[in-house]
C-alpha cells in the first residue's frame, strides 16, 4: 500500500525550484515513485462480501425501524402498556445498536477499498499527464515547437529560383503570414502549458483530498 505519510509529506512540503529570470515556464513538480502494484488493505473478494452483507444488514435495519414504529403506534392506540412498550423498545434498541455497528464495519471496508481505487487512478492519471507535460516543456525549453512545420525540400529551393518576381512576392507574403501564424501558435502552446500546469495542480489537490479521507478512515479503524 502506498505510504500516505510519504506522499503527504511530499506534497505539503515541496519547494518550487528557482528558475532563471529568462525562464517563463514554471518547473513542474516531480511525482514521487509510486508502486501501484503494492497490495491493497482489502481484497476484492472481501469487499464483495462486505457489499453483499451490507444489503442484508440494511434490510434488517429497515425491518427493525418498522418494528419500533409499530411499538410506538401500539402504545398510542392503547394496545400495550407503557411498561410493555419500554420493554420491547429496550430489546429492539439493543438489536439495532448491534446492527448499526455491523453496518459501520462493513461500510468501512467498502469505503476503504473505493478510496484506494480512486487514489490509484488519480496517481496513475497524474503520472501519465505529467509525463506528457514534461515532454512538451522540454521541447519548448530547447527552442523547439510543439507543431513544427516541415522544412522545405531541395526541390522547393530549386523551384523558388525559377519563380517569376510577382509570384515570388506572393510567396514572400505567404511566408510572412506563415511566420506570424507560427509565432501565434508558439504563444498558444506556451499558454497551453500554463493551462496544463493548472490542471495538474487541480489533480494534485484531488490526490491530497483522497489521501486525507483515507487517513481519516484508517484512524477510525
Amino acid at each position: 500500500m502506498v505510504s500516505l505519510v510519504a506522499l503527504i509529506s511530499f506534497w505539503r512540503k515541496k519547494e518550487t525550484p528557482s528558475a532563471p529570470e529568462s525562464q517563463r515556464i514554471i518547473p513542474l513538480p516531480t511525482l514521487p515513485s509510486v508502486n501501484l502494484e503494492s497490495p491493497r488493505s482489502t481484497s476484492a473478494e472481501a469487499v464483495n462480501r462486505a457489499r453483499d452483507t451490507l444489503k442484508v444488514l440494511k434490510l434488517e435495519r429497515q425491518i427493525l425501524g418498522t418494528a419500533l414504529t409499530t411499538i410506538y403506534e401500539s402504545h398510542t392506540k392503547g394496545l400495550i402498556t407503557q411498561a410493555e412498550r419500554d420493554h420491547l423498545l429496550e430489546k429492539y434498541k439493543v438489536d439495532l445498536s448491534s446492527l448499526e455497528k455491523s453496518i459501520q464495519d462493513n461500510q468501512r471496508i467498502v469505503d476503504l477499498y473505493d478510496l484506494e481505487s480512486e487514489r490509484e487512478e488519480l496517481i496513475r492519471n497524474f503520472k501519465d499527464r505529467l509525463g506528457e507535460i514534461e515532454a512538451q516543456v522540454k521541447t519548448l525549453k530547447t527552442g523547439g515547437s510543439l507543431n513544427r512545420s516541415q522544412e522545405p525540400k531541395p526541390t522547393q529551393e530549386k523551384e523558388k529560383k525559377n519563380t517569376p518576381p510577382r509570384e515570388e512576392s506572393k510567396k514572400t507574403q505567404t511566408s510572412q503570414d506563415t511566420t506570424d501564424k507560427e509565432k501565434k501558435a508558439s504563444d498558444a502552446e506556451q499558454q497551453e502549458v500554463t493551462d496544463a500546469e493548472r490542471r495538474i495542480e487541480k489533480i494534485r489537490e484531488e490526490i491530497l483530498q483522497a489521501m486525507d479521507r483515507l487517513e481519516q478512515i484508517e484512524a477510525e479503524g
